[in-house]
């Protein structure tokens, strides 16, 4: 009878969560009764700040990742995919005395880390817990689309009384959310005065500690926001225990940071508006480098500079940067392109109640919107470098785009690194999430790389589903507190509507294992996957398709391949598009509601059928949804949207163009005129 009223509780307690605002726009739902913009003017990057419980976040995040939730999910998991793993799901750390220990232990099953907790006075941090906690999965979700950066989280659980951590800074923005019981936070000021720091500062000593600028106690549904370089320290108050989440972001996302972007699009693009400047492209006088041994810099006749000459060569070269970049703006785009590459490849993907489904297959009448605005992204897709004997052979052209999505993104790899052989282990610097000293000692990493993600064995086992699409078990909502009816049929849903794009939920990574594992889920990919070629590579085709080169949605090479290195662009999932259809993407992807739909009938294309199969394929792969016209409407009909039954006219306009096998092979591609 407990475990039913438990259920309930959490059922009701749920429903009291404004879901939709929180999709809408999480930030202010975090700041309330302050706004996202009026946050962003005035604590930004600036200054710690405090903002009370409101009815809405006590309602999302009481008992969140307590420690009787975290148990309860661990026992069940520990039936069918074993317990988490130290230093990669979970550490456990306790300050004493000025020093800090990590006591973890060979197995972090459920009873050890109750014995941790309770017995030997630890706190016990869980890593990223939006792999395992679903209300956590969909806040951090809406964070990351609404920021367009990479969003993590820790769970720390805080036994009464105590401290686990040393005072620290972190090099990421933070935001701390009371989820159980109290915590005493002293918030100091940036290491002497140094703002916004990129680094994290490792433990430090409560001597060399000035007066604290902020003292509070955080109750359930309190939330502290923490600029980067905020020295911080904390202890479990009054008689319980205390839980908190630290979401985190902005690593390494300085304007310095875009820069080394610019720098390296610049250095290796030989047209405008790319190429850097000639300034920047001259050289120090030969020699520059010899007169910067420390011996000659600390000489006593040294005026200040042993290269007078290079330091004013570089400072031009630095001021033609800017006034380039000033004078033609669109140098920055292939910068961003950069820059937002990693976000793109390890960004979660959304929750199942975050994606609308797709409707019925578009016919000719119906109008189409994007279903993934905020989830997709328009990219140049360069020819350079692919696998293929020539562009017309590959059907590329320049001027070529790819619209990408994270639909392929994982959940159970999000923001988690292991090391294998092909990475070293010290190479798992801090990612976001709270800082390095938070975790753990410099090898015991609290936070993990940023830069991508590979299967943590703590992560939910990943089973196939009948149907192709990936199941995850078991879920923490699940486990702890049971999901609804509704709920689970929205998932189901949302799985058969992701299977265009993902037949197995595997993450990306810049690491041969990785890369292999993405390579197999494109190898599997389910047949009514369009435009997207995953046969062999064979007889010098990118594709392995006779028909190489006949439509608009084109090949990709093997992610194996030399092509990834040139061409970055295309280890992402997505489809390709041929110059020729671009109007008609930029049309499509500013529709980001019902209301904005587009008619198919209107697309800047040159024929009804090219209309049809462009809508068709945008529907197939998941990035559209159809509204149904007025002839639909009235007459109730309804076109199939599977490979079973009477094809929609939107298929029928594909046939001969494409046909899909069995094994996921394609005969034809689609061709738009």
């Amino acid at each position: 009878m407990g475990k039913k009223k438990d259920k309930l509780a959490q059922q009701q307690q749920g429903s009291n969560v404004p879901w939709q605002q929180i999709d809408r726009d999480p930030l202010s739902f975090l700041v309330a009764p302050q706004t996202a913009d009026a946050f962003h003017t005035d604590n930004w990057e600036q200054q710690p700040a405090v903002f009370k419980a409101t009815p809405e976040r006590i309602a999302l995040f009481q008992g969140l990742c307590s420690l009787p939730a975290v148990l309860n999910w661990l026992k069940q998991r520990e039936k069918k995919a074993g317990p988490l793993e130290f230093g990669v799901d979970v550490n456990a750390a306790r300050y004493k005395d000025g020093v800090r220990e990590n006591p973890n232990g060979d197995v972090a099953d459920a009873d050890t880390l109750e014995a941790l907790h309770n017995l030997q006075g630890c706190t016990l941090q869980l890593h990223q817990p939006q792999r395992f906690f679903d209300p956590c999965w969909r806040l951090l979700a809406a964070l990351e689309r609404q920021l367009g950066c990479l969003v993590g989280s820790n769970a720390y659980l805080t036994p009464k009384g105590s401290q686990g951590l040393a005072p620290h800074h972190d090099d990421v923005e933070l935001w701390v959310v009371q989820t159980a019981g109290t915590k005493a936070w002293r918030v100091y000021g940036p290491l002497n005065g140094y703002r916004l720091p990129n680094q994290p500062s490792g433990d430090l000593d409560q001597e060399g500690l000035a007066d604290p600028v902020l003292e509070v106690e955080l109750g359930v549904g309190d939330v502290m926001y923490l600029p980067r370089g905020a020295v911080h320290q904390a202890i479990a108050s009054g008689s319980s225990d205390s839980s908190h989440l630290t979401i985190s972001t902005y690593q390494r996302s300085s304007y310095a940071d875009l820069a080394t972007h610019l720098l390296q699009v610049g250095l290796r693009a030989q047209d405008e508006p790319d190429c850097l400047p000639l300034a920047a492209r001259h050289s120090p006088l030969p020699g520059t480098i010899l007169q910067h041994s420390l011996h000659k810099v600390l000489a006593p006749t040294n005026n200040g500079s042993t290269t007078p000459d290079a330091v004013a060569g570089l400072a031009k070269a630095l001021r033609a940067i800017a006034d380039k970049l000033e004078g033609t703006p669109d140098m920055l785009t292939g910068a961003i392109h950069s820059f937002a590459m990693d976000f793109l490849i390890n960004r979660l993907p959304p929750h199942p109640k975050q994606l609308p489904g797709r409707g019925n297959a578009p016919t000719i009448s119906d109008r189409i919107w994007c279903r993934l605005a905020g989830w997709s992204y328009l990219l140049p897709f360069e020819v350079t470098g692919m696998n293929c004997e020539d562009d017309e052979v590959a059907g590329l052209e320049e001027g070529s785009v790819k619209i990408v999505s994270c639909l392929m993104n994982s959940r159970e790899e999000h923001m988690i690194t292991m090391p294998d052989e092909f990475e070293d282990e010290s190479n798992s610097s801090s990612g976001s999430g709270e800082g390095t000293s938070e975790e753990a000692a410099s090898t015991d990493k609290e936070e993990v790389q940023s830069g991508g993600s590979q299967q943590a064995s703590g992560a939910a086992a990943v089973e196939p589903s009948a149907s192709g699409a990936a199941a995850v078990e078991p879920s923490a909502n699940e486990a702890a507190a049971g999901a609804s009816s509704d709920e689970e049929g929205q998932g189901k849903q949302w799985q058969q509507d992701a299977q265009p794009l993902a037949a197995v939920s595997e993450g990306t990574k810049g690491n041969k294992a990785a890369k292999q594992s993405k390579q197999a889920a494109l190898d599997h990919e389910p047949e009514s996957s369009y435009g997207e070629h995953t046969g062999e590579h064979n007889g010098g085709h990118c594709c392995g398709d006779e028909a190489c080169g006949a439509g608009a949605c084109v090949a990709e090479p093997s992610m194996n391949s030399g092509a990834e290195r040139e061409n970055p662009v295309a280890t992402l999932p997505g489809l390709v598009l041929e110059p020729g259809v671009l109007k008609a993407v930029v049309a499509f992807m500013a529709a980001e509601s019902p209301e904005q739909a587009v008619h198919v009938q209107e697309l800047p294309l040159t024929s009804d059928a090219a209309k049809l199969q462009f809508a068709f394929a945008l529907w197939a792969e998941g990035f559209a949804a159809c509204v149904a016209g007025q002839k639909q409407k009235q007459d109730g009909s309804k076109p199939a949207a599977g490979k079973k039954g009477k094809r929609s006219t939107a298929a029928a306009a594909a046939d001969n163009e494409e046909t899909a096998t069995s094994s996921g092979k394609r005969c034809k591609k689609a061709k738009a005129t």
